[in-house]
C-alpha cells in the first residue's frame, strides 16, 4: 500500500523548570492511504504530543520539535513555512480533539464554526458555506440542524458536541483523519455510535484515519495495524490480530491483561500493570519499562532496546521478546 504519512525519528521534548521532558523520543509509524492505525498506551506516553507534532500544533515554548522526519505525500510538513502549513490544516489533515468544550469557540454559532473553515479553504460563499455546514451537521446525525446551527457549543450536550467536532474535520474531505481519544467524554453508548460515524465517513470518503485511545477494544475492531506508545517511544507494531493473538512486548500483555472479558466469570479480577509510569526528565537505564516487567533480565536494565523484528512483520522493543517461546507465552 501507498504510505500518505510518514513519521520518521519524530522527537518532541518540553523544556521546564524542572529538566527537559522527552515526550516524543524517536518515533517511527506510517499511514497508507485509506488505511486506519491507532496508537495506542496509557496517558502520558506521548500519544496525543506526536499527533499535534505532525499538525505543528505544540506550543513554543516550551514545547520544541528537536528532530525528525513528517512525510505528507512525500512532503516534510517540519519543512513548511507557517502559511503553508496553515492550508494543510483542516484541508489535507484534520483532528478531531480529544475534549470538544474546549476545542470550540465559546462565542460563535455552531454553523459559524463550521461555515469559516469551508470559506477559508474551500473559497465558498458565505452563503453556500452554510448550506454545506447544515448538510454536514445533518450528516452526523444533529436533528433539527437548521436550528441547532444558530446555537452555541455551551447548548449542546458532550455527544453532539463530539458530533460537531466531526463535522468540522471532515468538512474539507481531508486525505487523513487524526482521531484523538473521540469518545472520552461520552457514555458507551454514544461512543459506539461516534466510532461507526466515524468509521462510516472515512470509507466513503477513502480518508486515512489515525485512532488514539487506550481503549484496545476500540482498537480490536477499527484499526488494521497497531503502534503500542510507552515513554514516549514506540515499543510495539503489528497487524491488529497478530498483537492481539500474540503480544510481542511485556507492556502489551499487562494492556491487553487489563480488558474486561465476557468469556471470563463475572468475579475474576482485572490484572492491572504495577507501578508507575516512568519520570520522562529523569527516565529509567535501559529499557523505560523495565522498573514495572515481570519478565525483566539483566540486560533490560543497561542496555535500551530499539525496534527489532520478531515475528515476520510483527516488531518490539524488548530483549526478552527474542526468546522463543516467549515467557508470557508459555504462562497463557
Amino acid at each position: 500500500m501507498t504510505a500518505l504519512l510518514q513519521v520518521r525519528n519524530l522527537s518532541t521534548y518540553f523544556h521546564t523548570q524542572d529538566g527537559v521532558v522527552k515526550a516524543v523520543d524517536g518515533v517511527y509509524y506510517e499511514v497508507a492511504k485509506g488505511e486506519t492505525i491507532a496508537l495506542v498506551g496509557e496517558s502520558g506516553c506521548g500519544k496525543t504530543v506526536s499527533a499535534l507534532s505532525i499538525l505543528r500544533l505544540i506550543p513554543e515554548p516550551p514545547g520544541k520539535i528537536v528532530s525528525g522526519e513528517v512525510l505528507f505525500e512525500g512532503t516534510d510538513l517540519l519543512k513548511l513555512s507557517q502559511e503553508e502549513m496553515r492550508k494543510v490544516r483542516g484541508a489535507e489533515i484534520a483532528m478531531i480533539f480529544q475534549e470538544p468544550m474546549t476545542s470550540l469557540n465559546p462565542v460563535l454559532t455552531i454553523g459559524r464554526q463550521i461555515s469559516e473553515a469551508l470559506e477559508l479553504h474551500q473559497q465558498m460563499t458565505k452563503q453556500d458555506a452554510y448550506k454545506e455546514a447544515l448538510r454536514l451537521l445533518e450528516l452526523v446525525g444533529i436533528p433539527q440542524a437548521e436550528r441547532r446551527a444558530r446555537d452555541y457549543p455551551h447548548q449542546f450536550s458532550g455527544g453532539m458536541r463530539q458530533r460537531v467536532m466531526i463535522a468540522m474535520a471532515i468538512s474539507c474531505r481531508p486525505k487523513l483523519l487524526i482521531a484523538d481519544e473521540p469518545t472520552t467524554a461520552v457514555d458507551v453508548t454514544i461512543q459506539a455510535q461516534l466510532l461507526e460515524l466515524v468509521r462510516g465517513i472515512t470509507r466513503e470518503l477513502g480518508t486515512s484515519l489515525i485512532l488514539i485511545t487506550h481503549n484496545l477494544g476500540v482498537v480490536a475492531r477499527y484499526a488494521r495495524r497497531v503502534y503500542v506508545m510507552y515513554a514516549g517511544r514506540i515499543v510495539e507494531h503489528g497487524t491488529a490480530q497478530a498483537v492481539y493473538h500474540d503480544p510481542q512486548h511485556p507492556y502489551t500483555v499487562g494492556l491487553l491483561s487489563s480488558v474486561p472479558r465476557l468469556d471470563e466469570p463475572r468475579k475474576t479480577h482485572l490484572s492491572t500493570i504495577e507501578g508507575q509510569p516512568p519520570d520522562l526528565i529523569f527516565p529509567p537505564s535501559g529499557c523505560p519499562f523495565h522498573p514495572r516487567c515481570a519478565y525483566a533480565i539483566p540486560k533490560c536494565s543497561k542496555d535500551r532496546p530499539e525496534l527489532m523484528e520478531v515475528e515476520p512483520a510483527h516488531y518490539s522493543a524488548c530483549w526478552v521478546a527474542l526468546q522463543k517461546p516467549t515467557p508470557w507465552k508459555k504462562i497463557s
